[in-house]
């Protein structure tokens, strides 16, 4: 069976269809400190999380073998890997276009939800 060498392809992925689904919005106000909290592979999308210059905190998975070598970062998981690696630090604006995002938008300051090139502020969670 041939071998797939992951990172080289999720590196072309962004290459060739990635970088222009950033939002202009967005390239307008990031800062090195903004965090990608993402239930993807972190090797995959640690390409786009260089090109913007922030930081990335993604699931963590074996790009050679697909096996998890960590937690899945999703839900509950994101607080928790979010807080290991930094603290008690504030979240001053998250945005995010999923509702598994809750407990994230939880301890933020300023949350937003993202629809498109619309952003308002997040829905009220009965």
């Amino acid at each position: 069976m041939p071998q797939v060498d992951a990172e080289q392809e999720a590196a072309e992925f962004w290459r060739a269809h990635g970088y222009r689904q950033i939002k202009k919005w967005y390239l307008k106000m990031k800062r090195p400190s903004d965090v990608i909290s993402t239930a993807s592979p972190e090797f995959f999308v640690q390409p786009l999380a260089k090109k913007l210059g922030v930081q990335l905190l993604g699931s963590q998975v074996d790009p050679k073998t697909g096996r998890m070598i960590g937690g899945y970062n999703r839900g509950e998981e994101k607080v928790v890997r979010f807080r290991a690696e930094y603290g008690k630090a504030e979240i001053d604006k998250f945005y995010s276009d999923s509702h598994s995002d809750a407990p994230l938008a939880k301890i933020a300051k300023k949350a937003f939800w993202v629809k498109g090139e619309k952003v308002t502020p997040w829905p009220k969670q009965n």
